[in-house]
């Protein structure tokens, strides 16, 4: 899950600050600026971190940084194709009316 300062990274890490996985952003010498709790709160101890967040929004940054996320999360999800399943001999597997909440006669498979 991608955190709040992660669509301002290519900004911040230009002025020498890092962001991590987490979320949260250190300056060149590692000290905490900002960051995120795990409840989504924001917190910004670091008046520049706002001041060039504000200047990404304003430049645009940030529609290309969405764009380029949004390229690399479409070619990395397979597309799947819905199939009807088979048993090892290649005839058509039936649904167990045991189990309900699984549908066994058909399965998914990467579509080219």
């Amino acid at each position: 899950m991608a955190k709040f300062y992660h669509k301002y990274k290519k900004a911040l890490e230009e002025r020498g600050y890092t962001v991590d996985d987490e979320g949260y952003v250190r300056d060149a010498y590692g000290n905490p600026a900002a960051g995120e709790d795990r409840f989504g709160n924001v917190n910004c101890s670091d008046a520049n971190v706002t001041e060039i967040c504000k200047q990404a929004e304003a430049s645009g940054i940030l529609a290309k940084a969405a764009s380029t996320v949004k390229k690399a999360v479409e070619k990395a999800k397979p597309k799947l194709k819905k199939v009807r399943a088979r048993n090892a001999d290649g005839t058509l597997r039936a649904d167990d009316p045991k189990t309900p909440d699984v549908n066994e006669a058909w399965t998914y498979i990467e579509d080219k």
